[in-house]
């Protein structure tokens, strides 16, 4: 279905208007700016007509408000990704201090015994043994061979790395893996050493920030789905949140069930208690001037939808609150 026709489909089918851009602009937005699956995604934090001859379209839709908030979402994308890698950082130096700290350990005894369980951890390491990043500190810690799927070799036939073995110090270790096995292992060294603990928030707020930065990295839509019931908080979380004195309980549970927004206060909650000051400061600004500018800067757009504004509003008041 080419553009013309999904436009059409938006306004006869959805109720969409076409008020601030018009339906040949609108055709441009969705063949040169963002396709129209995305873009028409944010529909879902509009009600439809229930009964009458509208019934089944959408209630003050117009097509300029969803391109805003996929412009929204983009920025706001940008910004969290760099605050999920500065939270994986924080982590990776805390436990290289941890593990120089601890005279019962060398950095190289408790990652062969971490290998040995998750010797699966091989295979994500072994994919990134030809990178112009990490190929040298894979070739300099690991034992490789490469491997050929078949007998019959030829110019086309793509060769398998294997690891044999490792001799990997943890300070190497942490530049070669992702963010979820950064965190087994740190979960692995604190039960191995539990007088020496890396002090990192527990699985329950880690795990959402790692979606939450995988969402980020591939380019997810964060905001086209703000209703609530998607998720069920953590009582970590809930009591954070129970603190702040501008949001009330049945604010707090309602927007906590909403799985963007638990992942996104898990990150500002994490993002305030381990992350250096310098790098904290400049994160949290550039969130804080995002939320005090960018995202209202068509206020009007969204001002009758429910959804949209107690979510925003929501947002502004954890940042108001981080230090």
């Amino acid at each position: 279905m080419i553009s013309e026709d999904l436009v059409k489909q938006l306004k006869e089918s959805k109720g969409v208007t076409f008020r601030i851009i018009d339906e040949k602009n609108a055709v441009s937005y969705i063949k040169d700016v963002n396709n129209y699956l995305r873009t028409a995604s944010y529909r879902k934090n509009y009600v439809k007509h229930t009964l009458g001859e509208n019934k089944g379209k959408y209630i003050d839709l117009d097509f300029a408000y969803l391109t805003e908030l996929s412009t929204i979402d983009m920025h706001l994308r940008n910004i969290l990704f760099k605050m999920c890698v500065d939270v994986e950082h924080a982590i990776k130096t805390q436990l290289i201090a941890a593990v120089e700290n601890n005279s019962d350990e060398n950095g190289y005894s408790f990652v062969k015994d971490f290998f040995d369980e998750y010797s699966g951890i091989y295979h994500s390491i072994e994919e990134k043994a030809d990178s112009i990043f990490t190929g040298q500190l894979i070739e300099k810690y690991f034992d490789l061979c490469y491997v050929f799927p078949s007998e019959d070799i030829s110019k086309d036939t793509i060769m398998k790395t294997k690891i044999l073995k490792q001799n990997c110090p943890v300070w190497v270790l942490v530049e070669l893996l992702s963010f979820g096995d950064t965190i087994k292992l740190v979960n692995f060294y604190n039960r191995k050493y539990p007088d020496c603990k890396v002090n990192i928030p527990h699985n329950s707020i880690l795990q959402p920030i790692k979606n939450l930065r995988n969402a980020c990295a591939h380019n997810n839509c964060l905001l086209n789905n703000l209703n609530v019931g998607t998720t069920k908080p953590n009582h970590h979380i809930s009591t954070y949140i129970a603190s702040i004195k501008t949001i009330g309980k049945e604010e707090r549970v309602k927007k906590l069930s909403c799985r963007p927004l638990f992942e996104i206060v898990c990150l500002l909650k994490t993002y305030s208690e381990i992350v250096s000051p310098k790098v904290k400061m400049y994160g949290l600004k550039a969130l804080k001037d995002f939320a005090d500018n960018r995202m209202f800067i068509h206020k009007s757009y969204y001002a009758n939808n429910q959804v949209i504004n107690t979510t925003f509003d929501f947002l502004k008041k954890v940042l108001d609150n981080l230090k």
